[in-house]
């Protein structure tokens, strides 16, 4: 902005400059012909007058000339503009050779026609100006035999004058056009390195501002305003009128006060920012005083701010701590059941006497069914963890028909020992799907386990048939349903139902939250109907 600023004051000072010049290319003539017709009156000099016709013939051409250049004062063509100028030179140096003489105040005029030249088309145009003048100078002596050596040398000091001048004058416009040009190149560097500087903090990520020492706003980048979800320029602004700061406490935290007063760079990530609307993010907020040298540590010339919005990584470790939490709870009590059940073997074992079979076959029972409680939890885990990684998260053409009938005989065993129809459901061909296959297999796997687990009599179904583009994948059974309560937890970690006939059976609690995670990872939802004592279907569309 400000670069622009700059350019439009120079472009209106040079045409300021231009139109000046232009004035006094109409001033000058006129006060030439007052001094003319001075000559003719014999109010001036007439020594170098030649005759009225040679006076208002110059008088003519002058005349024309001008409205010549009035016609032409727009036209783009240079060498129009170097020809009209020649002529008016031409003219111009006729009316010190015939009527006024090279004595004449008409030398200053002649000098600011050389400033013109000079300045509009350049030193060519000086240099053929100065030659003119001299060329009649030199003719003037000649053509006038009458003239005294005081005239000569009057006129030839007088001439001498406005070339010296000319040529200082001409040196100062060199050194000023140089010191013009160096100055144009290095405010086009310095806008180069301020535009990839501003293409490189535009390129990044996280909020970037550049404030002042009481916090007004100069420098940002695109970032900071989908950050602050603005549109509106910053430039000029308090940084505090956008950033609605409040510590971990509720309080409002005045970022730019502790900038100051801490006098180093520091960051915080126990900050929140609340929008108009009330919603809120987690920030993570680095301040790094600027100083204009590393001797002057107590001089500060503003801040830099680095905001990055990690609502999402605090979500992500609170979730993480409290999965931790609930697991050490979750582990606490099948290790003790294992753990004293063991003790209790043990105990038999040292006992002198009769050893009770029942009492060990109990123990070791219930320590082993714990720990294969524990090393289903861990399985979940696993698979959990695999997903969380995107381990397999790479496609692969999965052949339905085959996956299906590996589930169908690799759960059968499980389903006759219980009594139950393990039953197919599904359509010829069903083709291939380009996914994970160990998502999609867990996620059925986990459907028929949990059937299976909660089915006492009847069946289990396994469905997959073709729709809109995909597969219908369900599994159904005639087991003991869910209640409309429980419905709502059913997807959340470690939840089990308070139902006595759940509790019956041994389960993580992991299963259906794993499945879940698996399935946005497909990109589906688990669509669930459940009724109390009629069964429930877990299904979803996996489409190619």
């Amino acid at each position: 902005m400000n670069e622009q600023r700059l350019s439009a004051l120079e472009n209106v000072y040079y045409k300021n400059i231009v139109h000046a010049l232009r004035m006094s290319g109409v001033i000058a003539p006129m006060m030439v012909l007052g001094l003319a017709f001075l000559v003719k009156l014999g109010v001036l000099d007439r020594t170098f007058y030649a005759s009225d016709t040679v006076f208002y013939l110059i008088l003519a051409l002058l005349a024309t000339m001008a409205i010549v250049r009035r016609i032409t004062q727009n036209d783009k063509r240079q060498w129009l503009q170097l020809l009209v100028s020649a002529v008016f030179n031409l003219l111009g140096i006729s009316l010190l050779m015939f009527v006024t003489g090279f004595a004449s105040p008409f030398l200053i005029i002649w000098l600011v026609l050389y400033i013109a030249a000079d300045t509009l088309y350049g030193t060519k145009a000086a240099l053929l100006n100065l030659s003119v003048l001299l060329l009649g100078l030199l003719g003037a002596f000649l053509l006038h035999p009458r003239l005294t050596p005081g005239i000569i040398a009057e006129s030839l000091v007088g001439v001498l004058m406005v070339c010296y001048s000319g040529y200082l004058i001409s040196s100062i416009r060199k050194i000023n056009e140089q010191q013009r040009l160096s100055y144009d190149r290095i405010r086009r560097q310095e806008s180069q390195q301020s535009d990839r500087l501003m293409a490189l903090v535009n390129a990044m990520g996280d909020a970037v501002i550049n404030t002042n020492e009481h916090g007004v706003i100069r420098v940002y980048n695109a970032a900071t305003l989908s950050l602050l979800d603005t549109n509106a320029s910053l430039s000029g602004r308090r940084v505090d009128n956008y950033l609605n700061l409040k510590d971990e406490k509720g309080k409002a935290f005045d970022m730019i006060a502790y900038a100051r007063l801490t006098d180093r760079a520091f960051s915080r990530r126990d900050l929140v920012h609340e929008y108009a609307d009330g919603e809120k993010i987690n920030l993570y907020v680095n301040v790094s005083p600027i100083r204009p040298s590393y001797r002057q540590k107590g001089v500060q010339t503003g801040f830099i701010f680095i905001i990055r919005d990690i609502t999402k990584e605090k979500s992500l470790e609170q979730e993480r701590d409290e999965f931790i939490s609930v697991v050490s709870h979750e582990l606490r009590t099948p290790i003790a059941i294992t753990e004293g059940n063991l003790s209790n073997v043990q105990f038999i074992l040292q006992k002198k006497g009769k050893l009770e079979p029942k009492l060990l076959e109990q123990a070791v029972a219930t320590a082993h069914e714990q720990i294969l409680y524990l090393a289903n939890m861990v399985n979940d885990l696993s698979t959990l963890s695999r997903a969380e990684r995107g381990v397999a998260d790479n496609k692969e053409a999965v052949n339905v028909d085959e996956l299906i009938q590996n589930v169908y005989v690799e759960y059968q065993p499980q389903a006759e020992k219980k009594k139950l129809h393990l039953n197919l459901d599904i359509d010829a061909k069903l083709g291939t799907l380009q996914t994970s296959r160990l998502y999609l297999e867990e996620i059925i796997q986990n459907f028929v386990t949990n059937a299976i687990k909660y089915t006492h009599e009847g069946s289990v179904t396994i469905h997959a048939h073709k729709q809109d583009g995909g597969v219908y994948f369900a599994v159904s059974d005639t087991g003991i349903g869910i209640s409309k309560s429980d419905q709502k937890h059913i997807f959340e970690k470690f939840f089990r139902s308070e139902d006595y006939r759940t509790r019956e059976t041994s389960g993580t609690g992991l299963g259906l939250y794993v499945a879940k995670k698996l399935a946005g990872k497909l990109g589906v939802t688990i669509d669930m109907q459940s009724r109390l004592n009629h069964g429930s279907t877990f299904s979803f569309l996996l489409k190619d």
